[in-house]
């Protein structure tokens, strides 16, 4: 046999032997690291644990309160507020109050044409709006005119006037009390009524039917004539509805005696065109003025 062959496989096995060492280490390393983890290595990172409702937690408040635990637990358990979960969330904005809008003017044409300019007052913003979008987040806006426009809060339409408008609605709401539709006189206080002119006229246009509204009998005083006595007044007729009632003696108008038929007939026709009339009577034996504002 050659005499290197011998060496050779002498150095093959100290090979063999020294890779089989080596994995034999790798193997009780790995073995150990696992039993005993390096400093400094990170923790695995803990699962998130999910939020206790706080309702769950308030149904455990029973055992506090009867001190189940014994007397150095009882108490009352405070519930959670949801400060953390609102935490970072923005509040919305306040809707603006009415009062606080005002309609500065209006174009109105199809749909997609209708718009209102709106003022904010707080903020002295303007800002035009087209039919359907929302106004300042009070509401939509679903109908425009001329001098009004109407946005729906709360599933209530609600108008918003332009500065003209809502004084011209101050102004009647401030106004006396105009006659009813159709009617003659409303009463503004003691002896004291507001005439529809219209009215007016048209009764007096037709005296005979109007002095069938009451009966007028002279009433005398010292063997003399000092006016009328009316009796059956019709309460919706024209006598009626300038206030006169059954027993009153109608003494003069405008300063004018009616002492005789033919002067009562002359004073009634004389108040067509009249802006105030001032009617003297006696009522329950006292002396009455009654004045009328006719418009």
């Amino acid at each position: 046999m050659p005499r290197w062959i011998l060496p050779l496989n002498t150095a093959l096995s100290l090979a063999v032997i020294a890779v089989t060492a080596l994995i034999a280490a790798d193997l009780i390393s790995f073995k150990i690291s696992g039993l005993y983890p390096r400093q400094g290595q990170k923790p695995p990172t803990a699962t998130a644990v999910p939020a206790v409702d706080a309702q769950d937690l308030m149904s455990f408040a029973p055992i506090l309160e009867r001190g189940l635990f014994g007397k150095a637990t009882q108490g009352k358990l405070s519930p959670i507020q949801g400060a953390a979960a609102a935490k970072g969330q923005a509040a919305a904005p306040p809707a603006p109050s009415l009062g606080d809008l005002t309609l500065l003017g209006t174009a109105v044409g199809s749909f997609r044409e209708t718009f209102a300019l709106v003022l904010k007052g707080s903020t002295h913003e303007e800002r035009v709006f087209r039919l359907g979008e929302t106004v300042f987040s009070a509401g939509p806006l679903v109908s425009v005119k001329k001098d009004v426009a109407e946005i729906v809060v709360g599933g209530k339409r609600v108008k918003i006037l332009t500065p003209s408008a809502a004084a011209e609605a101050q102004a009647q709401t401030a106004a006396p009390p105009q006659p009813q539709q159709g009617g003659l006189a409303a009463p503004t206080g003691a002896g004291n009524y507001v005439v529809d002119q219209r009215a007016l006229n048209a009764a007096l246009d037709n005296i005979g039917q109007a002095m069938t509204d009451a009966r007028l009998l002279p009433s005398l005083k010292d063997g003399k004539v000092e006016g009328f006595r009316a009796s059956e007044v019709k309460p919706q007729g024209i006598f009626g509805t300038i206030g006169i009632r059954n027993g009153d003696v109608l003494l003069r108008i405008n300063d004018f005696p009616i002492d005789s038929p033919d002067k009562a007939i002359q004073s009634f026709a004389s108040l067509k065109g009249q802006s105030r009339i001032k009617l003297d009577l006696i009522r329950d034996g006292q002396p009455t003025t009654f004045n009328y504002d006719i418009r």
